[in-house]
């Protein structure tokens, strides 16, 4: 059996704003560590998580860990506290599209179920899943249509979601809503970040100095998320009714569609960088 990673060169663009959050990397991660701890033997174990980890770090471009036993065939304690450690951060230290490469290896070695990762992903609420035809694994990407027939939760949006709707709002020149699908992303970024269940239902105001101490953005942009927040709840049409015209202007709206991407692109890369450090 063999993986292709992406069908064509437009999946992977479609999926260039897919986040997956650390509460989901968890749960794939302690998944992972059930299936290393099942052999008897201690060897077996620390073997299995070497093979997860080597197969991230080839993934990350990063050198191989060979592991060498002693002459007895045993292992020091030092490698084994370094294969726990590393094994932790085998699969949090991978951005969403090295991640579908890890999975689609672990799918083609039998160590992954195709049944289980595609429901994690369900419930993850990401725009993708893996398939598996003419005995190779691959992935289909939901159409943005779809992911909005399926009414995801809106208390944890895809960014992916979140981007294409304020990328529609510019095209339609409905200024208000980029302002608004702007504030969204922001808010749903930062909870990716903080990634605990305690601030899910609330709003980026009432946990922004949480996230302005976790978050890796340097101190002006964080202020520019937070004025960007505020001004969302005071602009007219942005996320509530009002009688007043809108103020924010068409250089002001392409502005901030683009800030956001990139913003998003950089709050991402800078937390894979210090877990994989």
């Amino acid at each position: 059996m063999k993986f292709t990673i992406y069908s064509t060169k437009e999946q992977k663009k479609d999926l260039e704003y897919e986040v997956l959050s650390q509460e989901f990397y968890g749960f794939v991660t302690r998944h992972l560590m059930q299936w290393t701890e099942e052999p008897e033997y201690t060897e077996s174990i620390i073997s299995r998580k070497n093979t997860i980890i080597n197969l991230s770090n080839t993934i990350l471009s990063k050198s191989i860990y060979v592991l060498e036993s002693d002459d007895s065939g045993y292992y020091q304690d030092a490698e084994y506290a370094w294969h726990d450690s590393n094994f932790l951060l085998s699969v949090r230290r991978l951005n969403t599209l090295q991640f579908i490469e890890l999975a689609g290896e672990l799918l083609v070695k039998g160590i992954l179920d195709l049944s289980f990762i595609n429901d994690a992903l369900k419930e993850e609420n990401a725009s993708f899943k893996f398939v598996y035809a003419d005995r190779t694994y691959g992935i289909e990407v939901f159409p943005i249509g779809d992911i909005e027939k399926e009414s995801f939760n809106e208390e944890h949006p895809n960014i992916r979601l979140l981007v294409e709707r304020m990328e529609n709002s510019l095209q339609r020149e409905d200024y208000s809503n980029v302002l608004h699908s702007s504030a969204s992303i922001f808010e749903t970024m930062a909870k990716e970040v903080i990634g605990t269940d305690g601030i899910q239902n609330q709003t980026l105001g009432g946990f922004f100095d949480r996230y302005r101490n976790e978050s890796l953005l340097p101190g002006s942009i964080l202020d520019y998320i937070l004025e960007i927040y505020r001004k969302r709840n005071s602009e007219p049409l942005s996320g509530h009714g009002s009688l007043e015209a809108p103020s924010i202007s068409s250089e002001e709206a392409i502005v901030l569609s683009q800030m956001t991407k990139a913003f998003v692109k950089i709050e991402s890369h800078l937390q894979r960088q210090v877990t994989s450090s």
